[in-house]
Order: structure tokens, then C-alpha cells, then sequence
């Protein structure tokens, strides 16, 4: 693959990292505006694992492909910043829903499915555009930085959302989510140091649907995608349930939940990017592949071990830094992920990419089954079984054929 553009990579992660940032914070802020709006618009909060799981995350898991298709075809610039005005209106929309009885339901689900479809681009096109040019030495750790910089995005939307709720209502999450996202596209359609074009000799829209589909049939591809599906559903459990897990089951107020509610994602930022640095670092003195590996099982099988810890402690607060410290081990295992995907895609990292982050977020399907879990099992052992699934996501890696990476720009 011709090596595009290695003119600035800092600058390109550093731009890529802000998107993430402000994507998550347009994501997750209805965990807390649901605080308001659920019993302002007649809905329960099942009603809300619903609109989350089959509104947002399904529409965003299906155009996965064709996102990382579109990248790979159009380039990161415009398709970044075509899916960033999407995200602007997917906010407003979902801060314009009507009180109205019959239609909350209807026009929630349709504005978080925009928001859905227009995300979908975030990490599949990012990871293309690292691959591209970034060095092949440096990518995981640049996966890593990209992808942890969602934690900040999740740890400032409870703890500047939740008084600005309080302050001026629900609405004004999504409306402020809304200019953010605008400021956003205009800050990576000028800035991002990426070809405004491809590369003149691209294979027909034919051939290169073919070879984005035949990632669907490769077997080491969907090994690590399968994988991820189960770290991904971890994942999303403290993402949108963390915060009503504070106030359920550990008694602590919204105010309060918006302020430890965040401590997971601000440890993490301090600490998950060194996954990515650890896996480039033994990959000097080893492959890459088995680094990637073992940095990969290394982060689950830990963040299994500190959730089942976490959720059993009968003080909150070391409860929340274990839990925290779980989630950053397991946050850091994005940049290994993300790589090998990206190496295995070789010429369509973004499409493969794609299929990466589709099967993730089939594992967002544990939004729709923790209400019912919880009050099946209770809180403390609904985290043990998902503590069970890391373990499971972490083993599947020992059948990879990790040395069988194509690697892109070699």
C-alpha cells in the first residue's frame, strides 16, 4: 500500500484523540440526562436499554463495514468530517423530543439511531488513517491513545453534565452536545493532517467491496473480533450502567454519582495507553503479534480479576478504584486489538477495522440485558459474570495465528 502521508502523525493522533474524547461525550450523555428525562417523557429505564441498545448501538454495530468501506474509498478527512455533522444533529434531535404521550419512545429511538449511524465512522476510519501514517513501530501505542481517549470523553459527561442537568434541564445536554460536535468538524476538516484524495490507482468499488467482505471469512480476524465482542460487552456495562450502579446499588446521589462515576475513566486515561506502549515496546525484542498477545491477555485477564474483586468490596470507594483499575486493564488492551485488525486488513485497514468494532459492538447487546440481570441477580453477581466473560475474550487469543499478520506500509 503506498505510503500516503507521514508528514505529521502527533498531530493526526492528537486530532483523532479530541474526536474520540467528544465522541463518547455525545454518547454517553443520556446515561445521565435519563436521570430527568425518563420520568419527564414517560419512559422506564428498560425503555432506555432498549432505545440504547437497538436505537444507537445497533444501527452504530451495522454500518461498521460500510464506514471502514467508505474510508478506505473516500479518505479520513471527508468522511471524519461528514460523520461529525451527524453527530451535531443526532444531539440536537435527541434534545428535541417531544413530551408528547406515544411519540418520547419513537423520536428518542430515531435520534439515537442517527447518532448510531453517524458514529459508526469514528474508529474504523481513525484506525485506517494511523495505519496509514502512522509508523508501523508507534501504531499500537497511537490505537492506544486514539481509542483511550473516550475515557475522558466518558469521564467528563457525568461530571460536567450532571450540574449542567440540574442546572438547566435535560435538553441542554444534547444541545451543548450538539455545538460540540459541530466545533469538532471544523476543527478536524482544517486541521487534520490527512490527503484531501486517495491514492490515484484505487481498485474498482467492485474489487474493493469483494476484499472488505472476505474479512467477514477470515479466521484470525474474526477470532480477535470475537474476542473483542466479549471485551466490548465489559466494556459497555460500565460505560452506560456505571453511573445508575452508584446510585442503585451503592446509595450515592446523582451529584455524587456524576463526581465518582468518572473516576473509572480519568484512571484509565493515566493508564490504559501504556498497553499500547508495552505491546510496541516488547515488540523490539519480539514480534509483533505475539506482543500484541500477550499485552491483550495480559489487560483481561486482569480487569476480570479486579471486577470480580471490585464488585464484592464492601466499601464503596475502594470498590470504585478497583473497578476503575479494571477498566482501565481492560481499556488497555484497545491498541493491541486495533492493530493486529488493522495488520491483517493490510490494503482495507479501514474495512477491516470495520468488522473489528461490528462484532465489539454486537457485545453492546450487555446495555439491553443488565436491567434484567440486576434484578435477577443483583448487582454484585451480575459483575462476576461478566468478570467470566473477560476471561473467555482473554483465552480466545491462544488460537490466533498472530504471525500471520500482513503488515500494512511494510
Amino acid at each position: 500500500m503506498p505510503n500516503l502521508s507521514r508528514p505529521r502523525p502527533v498531530l493526526l493522533v492528537v486530532l483523532l484523540a479530541f474526536v474520540s474524547l467528544v465522541g463518547y461525550a455525545l454518547r454517553t450523555n443520556i446515561s445521565v440526562a435519563q436521570e430527568y428525562m425518563v420520568p419527564e417523557l414517560g419512559l422506564s429505564f428498560k425503555d432506555m436499554g432498549i432505545i440504547s441498545f437497538w436505537g444507537f448501538q445497533f444501527a452504530y454495530a451495522v454500518f461498521q463495514i460500510p464506514a471502514g468501506f467508505l474510508g478506505d474509498r473516500f479518505g479520513s478527512r471527508i468522511v471524519l468530517t461528514l460523520a461529525l455533522i451527524g453527530w451535531a444533529l443526532g444531539s440536537f434531535a435527541s434534545g428535541l423530543v417531544p413530551a408528547a404521550a406515544g411519540t418520547a419512545f419513537i423520536s428518542l429511538f430515531a435520534a439515537r439511531a442517527l447518532l448510531g449511524v453517524a458514529q459508526a465512522a469514528t474508529y474504523p476510519v481513525g484506525a485506517m488513517a494511523i495505519a496509514q501514517t502512522v509508523p508501523l513501530g508507534s501504531q499500537a501505542t497511537a490505537n492506544a491513545v486514539f481509542i483511550s481517549a473516550a475515557l475522558l470523553g466518558s469521564g467528563f459527561a457525568p461530571l460536567t453534565l450532571a450540574p449542567l442537568m440540574v442546572a438547566a434541564g435535560w435538553r441542554t445536554v444534547f444541545l451543548a452536545s450538539g455545538v460540540l460536535g459541530l466545533l469538532t468538524a471544523a476543527l478536524w476538516f482544517v486541521l487534520a493532517p490527512v490527503p484531501r484524495k486517495g491514492p490515484t490507482t484505487a481498485p474498482s468499488i467492485g474489487a474493493q467491496l469483494r476484499a472488505s467482505i472476505a474479512f467477514l471469512g477470515h479466521r484470525d480476524i474474526m477470532l480477535v473480533s470475537t474476542s473483542y465482542l466479549m471485551l466490548s460487552a465489559v466494556w459497555f456495562v460500565f460505560v452506560f450502567w456505571f453511573f445508575r450502579y452508584l446510585v442503585d446499588g451503592r446509595g450515592f446521589s446523582i451529584l455524587a454519582s456524576g463526581v465518582w462515576g468518572s473516576a473509572p475513566y480519568f484512571i484509565s486515561v493515566a493508564i490504559s495507553p501504556f498497553g499500547g506502549v508495552l505491546a510496541d515496546r516488547l515488540a523490539r525484542r519480539f514480534s509483533a503479534g505475539r506482543s500484541r498477545r500477550v499485552v491483550a491477555m495480559a489487560g483481561l485477564l486482569i480487569g476480570a480479576l479486579l471486577v470480580a474483586v471490585g464488585a464484592n468490596l464492601a466499601n464503596p470507594y475502594i470498590a470504585i478504584i478497583a473497578l476503575s483499575l479494571a477498566v482501565s486493564c481492560i481499556n488497555a488492551c484497545e491498541g493491541p486489538f486495533w492493530a493486529t485488525v488493522t495488520a491483517f486488513g493490510r490494503s482495507n485497514p479501514g474495512a477491516a477495522g470495520g468488522v473489528l468494532n461490528f462484532m465489539g459492538n454486537v457485545g453492546g447487546i450487555s446495555i439491553l440485558v443488565v436491567p434484567y440481570m440486576k434484578d435477577a441477580l443483583g448487582w454484585t453477581a451480575m459483575l462476576g459474570f461478566w468478570a467470566a466473560v473477560a476471561v473467555v475474550a482473554a483465552l480466545l487469543w491462544l488460537v490466533v495465528r498472530v504471525d500471520r499478520q500482513e503488515l500494512p506500509n511494510a
